[in-house]
C-alpha cells in the first residue's frame, strides 16, 4: 500500500517517541549496572519518588517534538506538495485554476508569485492557441464542409480503414444499418452490420483494380440485410498520403434498392402474365383466321362464328394491354421523386416556363414561407404542355399564378389565362396525356402525377361552361425557420468521423497501447441505495463513448430501469428519479445485454468504478452476461496525478479541471462529465509517465482507495 504524506506524519511521530523512550531507558539501565547493591537498593527506594519526573519529562518532550513536527508537515510539507501538485495542473491541464493561499508566510507569498505567473502563462497559452486555431482553421473547415455533404446525400456513406473500422458515417448509413444487436459507431467493426466475406472479397478486387491502374477504381456488389433489405454497395478506395498504390481504407456507397427490386418483379410478373394471355388470345385469332383462309367456301355461320372468336380475343388483348398499362404506370409513380420546394422557387420556376413559351406578361402573387412536396421537374413539364395548349388560344394577354395556403395542410395554386376561353376537353385530355418531355422517361401524365404527390386538379369554368383556368391542390410540407442551422459544432452535427482512425493499430498488445488511441466507454449509474450486496438495485444506466481522446456526445445510452422494488425517499431526494417514472421501463435483465453490446471492444470508465462493477457482477447469474473489459476508475487515476489533494470526489475534481457539471446525479449527467474530467487527466498522467492502459492500471492500483469493496 502506498504512504500518503499524513500517514508519514504520525509514522515519525511514533518513531521520535520510541527512540526518546529508548534513549531514556538505556542511560537508566547503563547507570543502574555501575551501582553497588546498597547503591541499588538506596535507588530503588528513592525511584517510587522519582521516576515520574523523567517520565513526565519524556512526555513533554515528545509532545514539544510532536508539535514542531506537526507544525512542519501542516504548514510547510503538506503545502509545498500540493502547491506542486497545482503548479503542474496549472501548467498541463487547466490554465485558469488559481491556487488557494496555504501553509507558512512564505508560502503564501509564493503562492500569489505562482498565480500571477499563471495568468500570464494563460495569455500566453491563449495567444498560442490562437495561433494554433488559425493553422487548423482550414483543415476544420474542410472536415465540417464534408460532413455537411455527406449529411445531404441521399445514400448512406461509411468509410472505413483498411481494418474495417468506421471512420465516418452519415445519418442515412445509420438508418439502414443500425440495429438493437448491431451498432454503428465511430471505432466499430463494419463487419458488425455488413458480410464479412462480401466486404473482403470486394476489397480484393479493389486492390487488383488499383494494382492493374484503373483509371477509377471501384467495384460494386448487392448485399441483402435484415428483414430483407436489399443494399446495392459501391466500394471506392482511399490511398495512403503520398503513395496512390497503397490503400489504407475504404469509402461504401450504400444505395435501398429495395423497392426498385420489387417494382422490377412486379414488372417481370406483369410481362409474363401479359405474353402468356397475349399468347392464348392470338393463338385463337390466328386459329379463326386460318381456317378462314382455309376454307373460302365457309358457310355465313361459321365464318360469323370465326369472326366472334377474333373479336372477343381482340378485345382480350386490349384489356390485357391497358390493364398492363395501367400497372405500368402505377409502378411509374411509385418512383416519382418527390421534392420539398419552396413556393417561391415553385413560382418562379412556372413563371419562367410561361414567359417563355408564350411570350405574355405572367402576374404571380405567393404567400411567403409555403412549402410543397411534389415532383417539381414533371410539375414543370406538364404546365409546358398546358402552355403548349394556350398557344393556340387568341388573343392570350397574360397568365396569372396565384399560390395561397388553404388550411394547415393543403395549397392552392391557381393558373388563370386572360381574354383566352379553352374547351373543357382540351383541358381534361391535358390532364390524362403522358409527359412524353419528362427527362426520367417516365409515362406519367400531370393528373396522375398530382394524385401520387396527394394533389388535385379543378377545372374553373365561366358562365358559358368555357375553360378559363385550373386550381391545382397541393400538399404542404412542414418547415420551421430553424430548417437550416448555421454553425453547429461538429459533435452536433449528424455526420460523424474520427479520421485518425486511419493509422489505427490492431488490438494485440492491448496493454501496451496508448490512452489516446483506445476506444472508452464511460458509464455511471443510478440506484435505490448504496448498498449493492443487500440489495439496491440500478435503475437508470448512463453512458457515452470516447474514440481517439474524443467524447461523441451522440453515441450515448440514457436508460432508466425498472427496479422491481421500493425507491427509498432519501435516493429520490439524491437523484430526482421518482418510482412512477420508472414503472413500465424494461428490467435489467433487458437492459444489460444492450449496454453490454454498446461496449463492445472498449475500456470501461467510471467514477468509483468499484461500486458500478459490483452492481454488474451481481446480474451475472440473471442476465448471463459478464463485463470482464479492463476497468479504469477516475477517482484512482484523480490519486495518482495528484496525491496531496485533500478530495477526489467527482465534484472537486470537476472543479479542478475546470470542467462544467451539468447534469449532476443523473447517469448520462454524471458519465459525461467523469469523460471531459478523463479527458483533461490525459495530459497530467503522461507528465506522470503514464501513457498506456497497463502504465494506467499499475498506476491505480497503487492508491489507497484501490482496494474499496462493495
Amino acid at each position: 500500500m502506498t504512504i500518503t504524506p499524513k500517514v508519514k506524519y504520525w509514522i515519525f511521530l511514533l518513531g521520535i517517541t520510541l527512540i526518546l523512550f529508548g534513549v531514556i531507558l538505556g542511560a537508566f539501565y547503563s547507570s543502574w549496572i555501575l551501582l553497588n547493591p546498597e547503591e541499588q537498593a538506596l535507588v530503588g527506594q528513592l525511584s517510587g519518588k522519582l521516576l515520574r519526573f523523567p517520565i513526565l519529562a519524556a512526555f513533554v518532550l515528545v509532545f514539544l517534538i510532536g508539535g514542531m513536527v506537526s507544525l512542519l508537515f501542516r504548514h510547510y510539507i503538506i503545502p509545498i506538495l500540493q502547491l506542486g501538485e497545482e503548479t503542474r495542473l496549472i501548467s498541463v491541464a487547466n490554465p485558469g485554476y488559481r491556487i488557494k493561499p496555504r501553509g507558512a508566510k512564505e508560502l503564501r507569498h509564493l503562492t500569489a508569485i505562482i498565480n500571477e505567473s499563471a495568468v500570464a502563462f494563460e495569455v500566453l497559452q491563449a495567444e498560442v492557441k490562437a495561433k494554433i486555431d488559425r493553422a487548423r482553421a482550414q483543415l476544420h473547415a474542410e472536415r465540417n464542409r464534408l460532413a455537411a455533404l455527406m449529411t445531404e446525400l441521399p445514400n448512406g456513406v461509411l468509410v472505413c480503414n483498411k481494418d474495417g473500422q468506421v471512420l465516418l458515417y452519415n445519418p442515412q448509413a445509420q438508418q439502414l444499418l443500425q440495429q438493437p444487436d448491431k451498432l454503428i459507431g465511430l471505432g466499430r467493426s463494419v463487419f458488425a452490420v455488413l458480410d464479412r466475406e462480401a466486404i473482403v472479397h470486394a476489397l480484393s478486387t479493389l486492390q487488383q483494380n488499383v494494382a492493374n491502374e484503373q483509371q477509377h477504381p471501384v467495384t460494386t456488389f448487392m448485399l441483402s440485410i435484415r428483414d430483407g433489405l436489399c443494399l446495392r454497395i459501391i466500394m471506392a478506395p482511399v490511398f495512403s498520403e503520398g503513395d496512390i498504390g497503397e490503400i489504407s481504407g475504404f469509402v461504401l456507397t450504400l444505395e435501398n434498392m429495395t423497392h426498385q427490386l420489387d417494382l422490377e418483379l412486379r414488372r417481370d410478373y406483369m410481362m409474363q402474365t401479359l405474353t402468356e394471355a397475349m399468347r392464348f388470345s392470338t393463338q385463337e385469332i390466328r386459329e379463326a383466321i386460318s381456317s378462314i383462309l382455309r376454307r373460302p367456301d365457309m358457310s355465313p355461320e361459321e365464318l360469323g362464328a370465326r369472326r366472334k372468336v377474333i373479336d372477343r380475343a381482340s378485345l382480350a388483348i386490349e384489356d390485357q394491354l391497358e390493364q398492363a398499362r395501367g400497372e405500368y404506370l402505377q409502378s411509374i409513380l411509385g418512383e416519382t421523386t418527390i421534392d420539398e420546394v419552396l413556393g417561391d422557387y415553385l413560382i418562379e420556376m412556372l413563371s419562367r416556363q410561361l414567359r417563355g413559351r408564350l411570350r405574355v406578361d405572367v402576374h404571380t402573387q405567393v404567400d411567403p414561407e409555403l412549402w410543397f412536396r411534389v415532383d417539381s421537374f414533371a410539375l414543370t413539364q406538364g404546365l409546358a404542355q398546358l402552355a403548349n395548349c394556350l398557344q393556340s388560344c387568341s388573343p392570350l394577354t397574360g397568365v396569372k399564378l396565384a399560390l395561397a395556403a388553404r388550411g394547415e395542410h393543403e395549397a392552392e395554386l391557381s393558373i388563370l389565362w386572360i381574354n383566352c376561353l379553352l374547351a373543357e376537353e382540351t383541358v381534361r385530355d391535358w390532364q390524362s396525356r403522358p409527359l412524353i418531355s419528362d427527362a426520367r422517361g417516365r409515362l406519367v401524365s400531370i393528373g396522375e402525377l398530382l394524385t401520387n404527390s396527394g394533389g388535385t386538379i379543378d377545372i374553373l369554368l365561366d358562365e358559358a361552361a368555357s375553360c378559363r383556368g385550373v386550381s391545382v391542390t397541393l400538399p404542404q410540407a412542414v418547415h420551421d425557420s430553424g430548417r437550416v442551422t448555421v454553425g453547429r459544432g461538429p459533435e452536433q452535427r449528424p455526420v460523424n468521423y474520427e479520421f485518425d482512425l486511419f493509422q489505427a493499430e490492431t488490438w494485440k498488445e492491448y496493454g501496451q497501447r496508448s490512452l489516446r488511441k483506445l476506444t472508452f466507454v464511460v458509464f455511471d449509474t443510478e440506484t435505490t441505495g448504496l448498498n449493492p450486496s443487500q440489495g439496491d438495485e440500478i435503475i437508470q444506466i448512463g453512458a457515452v463513448r470516447i474514440v481517439n481522446g474524443r467524447i461523441l456526445h451522440n453515441e450515448n445510452i440514457d436508460q432508466l430501469v425498472d427496479p422491481q422494488r421500493h425507491v427509498p425517499v432519501q435516493s429520490v431526494a439524491v437523484h430526482g428519479i421518482p418510482p412512477e417514472a420508472l414503472r413500465g421501463q424494461p428490467t435489467i435483465d433487458k437492459v444489460l445485454p444492450i449496454f453490454h453490446h454498446f461496449c463492445e471492444d472498449s475500456v470501461l470508465i467510471a467514477h468509483n468504478a468499484a461500486f458500478d462493477m459490483r452492481l454488474l457482477e451481481l446480474k451475472e447469474e440473471l442476465t448471463g452476461i459478464k463485463f470482464d473489459h479492463p476497468v479504469l476508475d477516475t477517482m484512482l487515476l484523480g490519486w495518482a496525478v495528484q496525491p496531496n489533494q485533500d478530495s477526489q470526489s467527482l465534484d472537486e475534481m470537476a472543479r479542478r479541471l475546470n470542467v462544467e457539471v451539468i447534469g449532476r446525479h443523473t447517469a448520462l449527467g454524471d458519465a459525461l462529465v467523469t469523460a471531459e474530467i478523463f479527458v483533461r487527466l490525459l495530459p497530467l498522467l503522461e507528465e506522470r509517465g503514464i501513457f498506456t492502459l497497463e502504465d494506467a492500471m499499475q498506476a491505480s492500483l497503487k492508491s489507497p482507495q484501490a482496494r474499496l469493496t462493495y
